[in-house]
């Protein structure tokens, strides 16, 4: 649900995050500002965020009138933070890793003025909070009012998240205005529905079915389940979202639930498994502190049939976890280009491409090590020596390396040519892509046995291996893509796209495989910022963000799998 009334004005806010000064930590200091604006008909929080070592984004979130209060929801709180929420019927918990090395866990519960934050570590709680006004649940989301984001979100303290690496504590520098939330039209006010959705959990011996309602007080009648399964569940006078409220399972207890629209009314059919179970009692109740409905359907219980039924969960479980591990970004492979008496191009000032692309690497790990504890760093070179450029990649697989990144600068006859681009493996699709491959290939001839080595370097292998490499394209393009998009963003350069052709070093990893060439070191303006501490700590940051961004959307997505 989302707010449909434009704010008359923006109002400026600003939230500070600081670890505290009683901690041996530094402080690190980064300041969040909010502005309330319209877009597209929807209210919104742009959130502007500056990390330690000059990181930053910006994100929005959705701002509500509830309860003549003005709202976000705790999720929307958490994804702007980039740390991943559990989402259950009436909390949300978050997951936190202090410096301490002890794991803190938040629990923002609906309907209560008592918070706690558990270390989970040492299984004690970490701290205990009474909030002036309990969060509050309407449909099934939470929601809570900015200071209390601020007060909840602050006790964790020290607390970093494991995308971000930076401090999560922080507090509100000012209130919100309560006479914001007037200006805006009430959740309560623009539902369009008065049943939204239906949340199904399935137990051992039966089903819950949470009954989502926008509405108080809402009239039911309710028929229990017929000899064929069938139970109806009747709301007087109501309307709802039939696409979310229509739900299908292939197994389980309940098999179905449909809806439809019944003289004004809305009537829900359940359709239990009456064939398979054994239906012993069914119960619909009102959720307590909610507007929403429980039906509650109990079947006879065959424990042996249970037990079987769990042992082969955890036997799927542990197969998955096993297959999720194999597949976890653990270890990263960072290609610094050129090297030793590979000098590769050279700078209108006599900058030497090996020495910028070392260095931009160098930082780029040192940002891997410090926030990501569980992910260990290849390079393939980490110091000023010569390497082989197919066993650059050699080195990546031997190590069971996940990514593979090669850094290099570009070069131009045109001393004007700049901005960063990005290459896949794959067919010249340009002139100016084929120059660019032929210029980094060039350094095989510096190899003893050059011939030999690339033999099978044609146009015709190039098919085969991109073809073979078919399976990593589409995460090496949504890498080439976040990373060119990043680098010119906070770098400030001129972002010339994701580019494929045929580089010999991206020819041997077994792994989503990218080549960045981080700018133009011909053109003397970009050399003096290729060369310089500051431009490489950009570039590097760059390309850690969006590696962060990568490595959270990567194993988002196989964990669903």
């Amino acid at each position: 649900m989302e707010s449909q009334k434009v704010l008359p004005n923006h109002k400026h806010l600003m939230l500070k995050i600081s670890s505290l000064p009683a901690r041996k930590y530094r402080l690190l200091l980064a300041f969040l500002l909010f502005w309330i604006g319209s877009l597209a008909g929807q209210t919104k929080f742009s959130i502007a965020v500056s990390l330690e070592g000059g990181r930053a984004y910006t994100d929005d979130i959705h701002v509500y009138s509830l309860q003549n209060k003005l709202v976000v929801t705790a999720v929307d709180v958490c994804n702007a933070l980039k740390i991943t929420p559990t989402v259950t019927n009436q909390s949300v918990s978050v997951s936190t890793l202090s410096k301490t090395q002890h794991r803190l866990v938040l629990e923002l519960k609906a309907n209560n003025h008592f918070i706690k934050i558990q270390n989970t570590t040492e299984n004690k709680p970490h701290r205990i909070i009474q909030l002036d006004a309990p969060l509050m649940l309407y449909g099934d989301k939470i929601y809570l009012e900015p200071h209390q984001a601020g007060l909840l979100f602050g006790m964790l303290l020290d607390a970093k998240s494991d995308t971000l690496g930076g401090v999560l504590s922080f507090n509100f520098a000012q209130p919100f205005s309560l006479d914001t939330a007037k200006t805006l039209t009430p959740i309560e006010m623009i539902a369009r529905h008065t049943i939204q959705n239906v949340i199904v959990e399935e137990k051992a011996n039966g089903v819950i079915v949470r009954i989502i309602s926008t509405k108080p007080n809402v009239k039911y009648e309710f028929i229990p389940p017929d000899k064929n399964g069938l139970a109806y569940l009747t709301f007087v006078g109501a309307t709802g979202d039939m696409q979310a409220l229509s739900q299908t399972y292939k197994n389980g207890f309940l098999r179905r639930i449909k809806p439809i629209s019944l003289r004004g009314s809305l009537q829900l059919t359940f359709e239990f498994d009456a064939q398979k179970y054994t239906i012993k009692s069914t119960d619909i109740t009102r959720e307590q502190g909610t507007n929403n409905f429980i039906l509650l359907a109990l079947r006879d219980v065959n424990v042996q049939e249970i037990i079987e039924q769990e042992n082969k969960e955890e036997q799927i479980n542990t197969t998955l976890n096993e297959q999720r591990s194999k597949w976890k970004l653990d270890v990263i492979a960072l290609d610094a280009g050129h090297g030793g008496k590979d000098v590769g191009a050279i700078g209108a000032s006599g900058h030497y491409e090996k020495d910028i692309t070392l260095a931009i690497v160098k930082k780029v790990g040192k940002l891997i090590e410090k926030n990501w504890k569980d992910v260990k760093v290849v390079y393939t070179r980490d110091s000023d020596k010569f390497v082989e450029l197919d066993e650059r990649g050699k080195i990546a697989n031997r190590n069971n390396a996940k990514l593979f990144v090669s850094v290099h600068c570009n070069a131009s006859v045109n001393r004007k040519a700049d901005g960063v681009e990005v290459y896949l493996l794959g067919l010249h699709k340009t002139d100016a892509a084929l120059k660019v491959a032929q210029r980094e290939n060039a350094v095989m001839v510096e190899e003893s046995d050059y011939q030999e080595r690339y033999k099978n370097f044609t146009e015709e292998n190039l098919i085969m291996i991109t073809m073979a490499q078919n399976a990593f394209v589409h995460q090496s393009e949504k890498l080439a893509e976040i990373i060119s998009n990043d680098i010119a963003r906070r770098a400030a350069r001129q972002n010339r796209g994701v580019k494929q052709a045929g580089f010999m070093v991206l020819w041997t990893p077994s792994m989503p495989s990218i080549l960045i060439e981080t700018g133009y070191i011909s053109n003397p303006n970009e050399e003096k910022f290729l060369a310089s501490e500051a431009g490489q700590t950009l570039i590097a940051e760059a390309i850690f963000e969006g590696l962060e961004k990568y490595r959270r959307d990567y194993e988002a997505q196989v964990s669903r799998e």
